[in-house]
């Protein structure tokens, strides 16, 4: 049994600050692994894995078994490490080999990505890495037959040992990868959940007892199941992105009944709950851990990360040239023109800035116009001033301001068409205008009245 800081721990799995994550990640190549402290063998002493699995306890105890288990990946056996990431968790082990984890930047429990964590299909799809033909699936060249295979791992774990393994940024760093990555880190910024404040320790949640699920669990009435929801734990990961509705109800009837009264209850209510359940258990593990490396179509929560990041908004340049102004929404009244300026002015010259405190926003002129763009593109969803969430938006072009100015004046539709009304005529009344030029009254005469 070893004790080991979890500050320790995370230096090491990490390749730099998560303070830097944003900078390293638009400049590829990424920085190298750092060397794991008092002369300790990154996968032999410590494992290479994320801080969502290592757990909010600041000291962890480790139970190092050299050489006790398979490789899900390469197939050769590999030193596991297994530990509780909290009192309510469920104990985490080591899945894959650490060579196989480096070579990917995954993590050797939870497989998903140590920069942006998420899946590696998402991640190399908005980065545009490992395309078909090229390095295999993820960026790394993959042999596929069993000779070559176990010589190529062989050589990636002689390479970590002597501290010579590249990781997967050195392994992707292209100019077309580097292209990709500035063009769709907007995404990846905002799928990441490295930059939320809380880490997602759902994933370090008890396993979902399967005997609860088909009404057949005995340690569920004396309360000795370490399982959900028998051992009171009432978080549902299964149903919390796709079956909201679903999740409400089984809270709620947990609260209320407990988890031997939900067992026992035969209603199509919880039958419809249950077979949810089960649909998410189905599968092979092995199929599982393999999809989730390889990026594969297999993997069901990559695809829901993939299907997130095509219906968020972008913000696109107009078509017009000319537009080289950008709206700021959301101001608050200690918000002052020199403020922007200060915010935007490493972009480009900024030519003025209108003010509008009536209607919370700014108007902000640029120079050039690919000032502007580049201004948009980095503030976009993520401009703050004063503790303040600003909007940004591009202002409209002078022939969409003429031709909204213009509907303004014309008919509605299905109204009866007349000739205009003569000079110094009042229209009649429900009539509209086709001109500003056409309504005296707009023009300052005031004609006689009777």
């Amino acid at each position: 049994r070893r004790r080991a800081p979890r500050r320790t721990l995370a230096g090491m799995a990490m390749t730099s600050s998560s303070s830097d994550m944003m900078a390293r990640a638009a400049a590829r190549p990424g920085a190298r692994l750092a060397q794991t402290p008092d002369g300790m063998r990154l996968g032999e002493d410590f494992p290479f894995v994320c801080e969502v699995c290592l757990g909010p306890n600041p000291y962890l105890r480790m139970l190092k078994m050299p050489n006790s288990r398979e490789c899900k990946i390469s197939g050769r056996p590999y030193t596991a490490f297994r530990w509780q990431p909290g009192a309510e968790a469920r104990y985490k082990e080591t899945i894959i080999a650490p060579e196989v984890a480096i070579a990917k930047n995954v993590c050797q429990v939870c497989l998903m990505d140590m920069e942006y964590n998420l899946p590696v299909a998402v991640r190399d799809k908005l980065m545009g890495a490992g395309t078909a033909g090229e390095r295999g699936a993820g960026g790394v060249q993959m042999p596929t037959s069993d000779v070559n295979r176990e010589f190529y791992w062989e050589n990636q774990k002689q390479a970590l040992q002597e501290g010579t393994l590249q990781s997967y940024q050195e392994l992707n760093a292209d100019e077309s990868g580097s292209k990709s990555v500035g063009h769709n880190f907007e995404k990846l910024a905002a799928l990441s959940r490295n930059n939320a404040q809380t880490p997602y320790y759902d994933r370090n949640l008890p396993k979902l007892c399967s005997f609860w699920v088909r009404q057949t669990c005995t340690r569920v009435v004396n309360g000795s199941c370490p399982y959900r929801p028998c051992c009171g734990t009432f978080r549902f990961p299964e149903l919390a992105s796709t079956h909201q509705e679903l999740l409400s109800t089984l809270v709620r009837k947990l609260h209320a009944e407990g988890a031997v009264g939900c067992m026992r209850d035969a209603s199509d209510e919880m039958e419809e709950i249950r077979e949810t359940l089960r649909d998410s258990q189905r599968g092979s593990r092995n199929d599982a851990i393999r999809n989730r490396y390889h990026g594969t179509d297999g993997d069901k929560l990559a695809q829901k990360y993939l299907d997130k990041a095509q219906s968020m908004a972008e913000m696109t340049p107009p078509e017009d040239e000319g537009v080289c102004s950008l709206w700021v929404g959301g101001l608050t009244p200690g918000i002052t023109e020199q403020d922007l300026r200060d915010s935007f002015y490493a972009y480009g010259e900024i030519k003025r800035v209108l003010m509008k405190p009536e209607r919370r926003c700014a108007l902000l002129e640029f120079t050039l116009r690919k000032a502007a763009e580049e201004a948009a593109t980095a503030t976009y969803r993520k401009l703050s001033i004063k503790g303040a969430k600003l909007k940004i938006w591009w202002a409209k072009s002078q022939q969409m301001q003429d031709n909204e100015e213009a509907g303004r004046y014309a008919p509605e539709a299905g109204a009866a068409s007349g000739p205009p009304p003569l000079p110094g005529e009042v229209p009649a009344r429900g009539s509209a205008s086709l001109y500003p030029s056409m309504n005296p009254n707009a023009m300052g005469a005031r004609p006689d009245l009777k």
